[in-house]
């Protein structure tokens, strides 16, 4: 029997009421055709999150309170970036619950098919469901028959990509549901042990939540790589590739080595200020924090060397009593001297322990100290050594110096030249979060990423790739990349690790460009080789469920024209500085200075009037070469060596400020 006019009419206004709240909505809807009282009874997700993408699995079941047969419609408001790729509808078979797959069709196939599936015919109802595009933010779900007085369950797959960040694979799901009934969820995640963390709240996996809001779900990562990542890269036409990679470094790219024994050099020159040692000091407590379970030794040195005769200790023994005001600054920058001893110290442990050296200085001493020289003092323990230049004691900074001359020294060990500030009055966390990075590599640095087949100009990735961060690309490309090579240092040491293009990511990735920006850039005669490789509902195509054998049924939808108004194709197209020293008096006369003060060195010692020469050289304020000869005298001698205690005795007055300044005095 037709329906009158003003029935038809009334379902045509629904009809785009629904259209036009749907695409305005920022929930979804749920409604009868033929009655309100069919109503949404439950609204669950089955949700795992992985590295890269993350599945959810929606089970819904409507209750059909009418008198007839009729058809659920759901208009889903789909999260950002995510797409359709399952659907299947709970019916029976052999008189048992059966769960039917859906098959992913040609867009316009299946709304035909689903229209004569729900169109008036000689046979009871089965259970046809149609999941079409509507846009990337809305698809449409058409269930019938719904019988009366029962519930109609139905069940569709979503993918969504991740982000990765803070170490972690995150999910920032909006809030999915209804206004009346918001979706229950169960998080898991889909590498069995992996730690899963629900708004930076760990939880016990599988966690419970309601989705009436919405939420960050990550998981952590369990790899021990340093790089993990992957590549997809899926030709769809001529010349026409979705490439999508993502590099992500480990939420701790290293771990700081356990039993290890460290030796830490603390310049005790003049050419640093006071606050300078004290900026030494505090940055050898915040380096030592991280070496709970080590032995140290705390050395301290100007043109001698000064150690414990307790040799390595525990940390805090090494650290308690030692006091930056309480160092007294002499001439000298001895650092061979004090490498020298590190070094031994060192070498008397078995190969195997865990050793390291870190130098605080501010590297300026006599010109003879050439790095290669340097390197010489460290030829037996096979230690890694830092140095740090020290720079002031107001701010908290550590920053690699690769240029800086040293660094041809601590390379080869595996270590590096850091140019070093702290904040002495900061009592928080900063300095020792700081200075974690002497510790343990916690960035990959010269990170470079080399994409076959893309312009390296194309790619932007970081200079430095920061643990616990990503670096993600999509993009089309004239060209297939069958590879992406990464590389990097930790320290001084290379690293490299070479993604290849995998099925599995290439499937799901040409997928996932239906949610993506990318879509925009496809043409429409395009998009079936994706959506198909990818089983995506997409502007193109749609999932079709139906129990096998079925036929129009005698519950039909004849009000709209003999059909169940199915939905084909989509409704439109888519460090450090240097120290300020006080401005040089240009009337003072340095030569004379120094003459002077030797003369009463050479007068105290016993040799005045003897023909002398004394070469010095001076960095700033500080003394830190000093070669005597007098006539009648050997190398050595009592009275040379008396006078060269004098010379380094002298106290230079701030005129010396000059970065380095050799003299000659005649006497």
């Amino acid at each position: 029997m037709r329906t009158s006019f003003v029935s038809y009419t009334r379902r045509a206004s629904i009809l785009a009421s629904i259209l036009l709240s749907a695409n305005a909505a920022s929930a979804d809807d749920v409604r009868g055709l033929r009655s309100d009282k069919l109503v949404e009874k439950t609204h669950v997700v089955d949700l795992r999150i992985g590295h890269g993408h993350a599945d959810l699995v929606v089970r819904r079941t409507v209750h059909n309170g009418g008198p007839r047969h009729d058809q659920a419609t759901f208009y889903i408001d789909v999260p950002s970036g995510a797409v359709a790729v399952g659907l299947r509808t709970l019916g029976t078979l052999d008189g048992k619950p059966h769960w039917f797959d859906g098959e992913l069709l040609e867009a316009e196939k299946a709304a035909a098919r689903y229209r004569e599936l729900t169109g008036i015919g000689g046979y009871y109802p089965k259970d046809p469901a149609l999941l079409s595009w509507r846009s990337q933010n809305l698809l449409a779900l058409q269930v019938f028959p719904c019988p009366p007085g029962e519930d109609k369950t139905i069940e569709y797959t979503l993918r969504l990509p991740t982000q990765y960040r803070e170490g972690r694979h995150h999910l920032d799901l909006s809030a999915l549901g209804t206004e009346e009934l918001p979706a229950e969820a169960t998080v898991s995640p889909m590498i069995a042990g992996e730690a899963i963390f629900v708004d930076d709240t760990r939880q016990k996996a599988p966690a419970k939540i309601s989705l009436k809001e919405a939420v960050d779900l990550s998981v952590a990562p369990a790899s021990e790589k340093p790089v993990e990542g992957a590549l997809a890269s899926v030709g769809f036409a001529k010349q026409k590739n979705v490439v999508h990679f993502h590099i992500d470094a480990a939420p701790a790219l290293s771990r700081v080595p356990r039993g290890a024994h460290v030796v830490v050099l603390i310049d005790a020159s003049r050419s640093l200020d006071p606050e300078q040692v004290e900026a030494e000091v505090a940055m050898t407590r915040a380096y030592l924090s991280h070496f709970p379970d080590a032995r140290a030794s705390v050395l301290t040195f100007d043109r001698a060397v000064h150690a414990s005769k307790k040799g390595f200790v525990s940390v805090r023994e090494a650290l308690d009593g030692l006091d930056g005001s309480k160092i007294v600054r002499q001439n000298g920058s001895h650092i061979d001297e004090a490498l020298s001893r590190a070094d031994a110290l060192l070498a008397a442990l078995p190969e195997s322990t865990p050793k390291r050296i870190l130098a605080l200085t501010d590297t300026r001493t006599r010109q003879e100290l050439t790095p290669e020289r340097l390197r010489g003092q460290l030829s037996k323990s096979g230690a890694l050594l830092h140095v740090g230049v020290v720079d002031g004691a107001f701010s908290t900074t550590l920053t690699r110096d690769d240029a800086h001359a040293w660094a041809s020294m601590t390379r080869p060990t595996g270590g590096l030249v850091w140019q070093a500030s702290i904040d002495t009055a900061d009592q928080g966390d900063e300095p020792r979060t700081v200075y974690e990075e002497l510790a343990r590599p916690k960035r990959i640095d010269h990170f470079q990423v080399h994409a076959q087949g893309i312009a390296p100009e194309t790619l932007t990735p970081p200079e430095v790739l920061v643990e616990g961060t990503s670096f993600e690309d999509l993009r089309l490309s004239e060209k297939q990349v069958p590879f992406v090579e990464v590389t990097g240092e930790l320290w001084a040491t290379p690293m490299r690790r070479v993604l290849v293009a995998d099925e599995a990511e290439n499937r799901r990735w040409a997928g996932l460009v239906f949610g993506s920006d990318l879509l925009h850039s496809i043409e429409e005669a395009d998009m079936m080789p994706l959506a198909m490789m990818g089983r995506a509902v997409s502007p193109v195509t749609s999932y079709l469920a139906i129990e096998p054998g079925v036929r129009p049924s005698t519950e039909g939808l004849e009000e709209f024209t003999g059909s169940g108004w199915g939905f084909g194709s989509g409704l439109g197209r888519l460090y450090g500085g240097h120290r300020v020293k006080p401005p040089q008096i240009s009337m003072f006369d340095k030569q004379a200075f120094l003459k002077d003060e030797l003369s009463r060195g050479l007068q105290a010692c016993g040799g005045a009037g003897k023909k002398t020469t004394v070469g010095l050289e001076s960095t700033l304020e500080e003394i830190v070469s000093v070669r005597a000869t007098i006539d009648g005298e050997k190398a050595g001698s009592k009275l040379v060596t008396c006078l060269e205690e004098a010379a380094w005795g002298i106290e230079l007055p701030t005129a010396f400020a000059a970065v380095w300044q050799g003299f000659t005095v005649v006497l």
